[in-house]
């Protein structure tokens, strides 16, 4: 009977061996299955946020070319606005300047006016 206690705890101690090595190797696996999930939700992560680095990016393009375009708007709109002021001061100074032929031609109707009233005047009196 010694032999088939023998054998009785050598298979005990095989098969708590056997136990032990197989929920080792469970751990393991399971272990190893959590970093292959956490590994594939990394992988997720990165690929969303490089989508969305990328979005982003093509994001701020477009808004570099609206401010492009804004600022070759504003530069044409300066000109035209510079280029009217220009054309302003010029009529401005146009006005002025014939503001002062007026005067002067208002000047010389009212001498001659002056002139006319003395030579009928003068002449009224010595008709023959």
């Amino acid at each position: 009977m010694d032999a088939a206690l023998t054998v009785a705890c050598i298979s005990g101690a095989v098969a708590l061996g056997g136990g032990y090595l197989s929920y080792r190797s469970a751990t393991q696996a399971n272990k190893t299955a959590d970093r292959k999930v956490d590994a594939e939700a990394y992988d997720r992560s990165v690929q969303f946020y490089e989508k969305v680095m990328s979005d982003a990016d093509r994001q701020l393009d477009r808004m570099r070319t609206q401010i492009e375009r804004l600022t070759e708007q504003f530069d044409k709109v300066s000109s035209q606005l510079a280029s009217e002021q220009d054309t302003s001061f010029a009529l401005r100074d146009q006005i002025r300047a014939l503001r002062g032929q007026v005067g002067v031609l208002e000047m010389m109707v009212n001498d001659l006016r002056a002139q006319l009233s003395a030579q009928s005047g003068g002449t009224s009196g010595h008709h023959p």
